[in-house]
């Protein structure tokens, strides 16, 4: 059993992502059978030198389709990033021109903080911490390090374990006030940073903005 089973969702269970609109509360209907995206080689396979990164990037098919984003709406994946070698980091930007996890954002270059490394999630059993969601227009973006420890190139590669799932939206505002208030059980994501989340694409905001519901501050 992986570490990450116990953080993935089973069916009927509450999911509510949290976007810079509101949150968005859903009730998964069917847990599709997890894919694991294997071997995913940073810098088109090209080992990366000592102190230097790959550039940002994202798993492509031949046709150029996101291996991270649901093709279409009414899908929504949950994934987790194994990293190898264990020296080696991954930073985040999600959506591309945000970087994530830094606490100076954004940064042009990469430093001793806001990353994964292989030690901390290992290839073949990632961290929960590694934790994404993602929806139809959403893609994050990575960018790999060889921090230079070895003093010599290295391959960095990443598998991406995902699991895809159809949901039904939460339509009633009172039941979503009572997930928000913890008074219902419900696993909340952050889409992003909790002070800058990300902006729910323009599909769910036209098709679900009206149960899109921000937190009233006192």
């Amino acid at each position: 059993m992986l570490e990450i089973d116990k953080y993935t969702p089973k069916e009927n269970w509450f999911v509510g992502l949290i976007f810079d609109e509101g949150y968005w509360v859903v009730r998964l209907v069917r847990k599709q059978q997890r894919t694991v995206y294997r071997d995913y080689a940073f810098n088109s396979g090209s080992a990366i030198s000592a102190g230097s990164t790959s550039g940002w990037e994202t798993p492509t098919d031949s046709e150029g389709r996101y291996y991270l984003e649901p093709q279409t709406d009414d899908i929504i994946y949950q994934f987790f990033i194994g990293i190898s070698p264990s020296i080696a980091r991954l930073y985040l930007a999600y959506p591309k021109r945000q970087d994530r996890m830094s606490l100076i954002a954004p940064r042009d270059v990469p430093g001793n903080i806001g990353y994964w490394s292989g030690e901390d999630s290992p290839y073949n059993d990632p961290s929960p911490e590694t934790e994404l969601w993602t929806v139809k227009d959403l893609v994050p973006y990575f960018n790999a390090e060889n921090p230079g420890v070895t003093g010599t190139s290295l391959k960095v590669y990443a598998n991406f374990f995902i699991t895809p799932f159809t949901y039904k939206v939460v339509r009633e505002k009172a039941l979503i006030k009572k997930f928000i208030d913890g008074e219902r059980r419900c696993s909340m994501i952050t889409m992003g940073d909790p002070e800058k989340p990300i902006s729910a694409p323009a599909w769910l905001k036209e098709d679900y903005g009206d149960f899109l519901v921000e937190v009233e501050e006192d």
